[in-house]
Parts: structure tokens; sequence; C-alpha cells
């Protein structure tokens, strides 16, 4: 017997005795179904962002769910893949935000700077007009 499969065989042996014997999907082990067929942990170690079965693993038979076919594995990794993809770009645009630094964050100062010209011509404005006449001060009566 390999040290892998005794470490295995302990742990599995462990498991049963503790009374944690449903498997999500994910590997987590869970004393109960329900529990295991909800996972939370699922959301980031399963391509489909759930639990898609639960494996009594003193029989291993699916007790919850069902066991997705490898073409339904297939799609869901890509989509995992690309959704990954997605979030790992938004986290570099914070980080770039939060070291104030890169295009993202050029660009958030550019904004500011613009608001804030924006603000003041609108002032300028405001006075002409006032001393003008065109329109009276907030404080005349």
């Amino acid at each position: 017997m390999s040290i892998e499969s005794f470490a295995s065989d302990s742990f599995t042996a462990k498991a049963i005795a503790d009374g944690y014997v449903y498997e999500c999907s994910c590997g987590e082990l869970y004393n109960d179904v329900g529990a295991a067929i909800t996972c939370r942990k699922c959301r980031n170690y399963c391509v489909f962002g759930h639990c898609t079965h639960v494996v009594d693993i003193r029989t291993d038979k699916v007790v919850a769910g069902h066991v997705p076919s490898q073409e339904e594995y297939r799609q869901a990794a890509m989509a995992a893949e690309q959704k990954w993809a997605e979030e790992r770009e938004e986290l570099d645009r914070e980080i770039q935000m939060w070291r104030q630094e890169g295009p993202h964050w050029d660009a958030h100062v550019a904004r500011l700077k613009e608001i804030e010209r924006e603000a003041a011509e609108d002032a300028l404005w405001a006075l002409q007009d006032e001393m003008s006449g065109v329109r009276a001060s907030h404080g005349a009566a």
C-alpha cells in the first residue's frame, strides 16, 4: 500500500467515523446532505459556481443532484475561465486605482480635473451674470 493511499484511506475512515460522509462536488465533506448540496466553497472551487452533486463516500453513490457530463463540464469550464479572466481584469484596474498609477488612475484624475474646471467656469459665469445685473446676488433683497 502506498503512502498516498494509506493517508487517503485513513482520512476517509476518520471522516466516516466522525460522521462526515457527504462529499460535495468541490470535495468538501459534510455530515448532512442539505449542507453539502448548498456548499458555499463550490462558488469558488467548482466551475459551475455551485454544488452540482453530493456523493455518500461510504457507498460512492450520488445522493443529491447529478454528476455533470463531460460536455456540461467543458462548457462550464469555458464560461468560468472567461468570468475569472474578467474578474482578474477588474481587480487589476482596482489595484491600479489603489496604487494611484496606470491609465485607469490617469483617466480618473482627468475626470476629476474636468469636473473641477467646469465648476470654476460655472462660478465665473454666475459672477459675470451677477455683476452685469442679469441675475441678482443671493444675498440681495
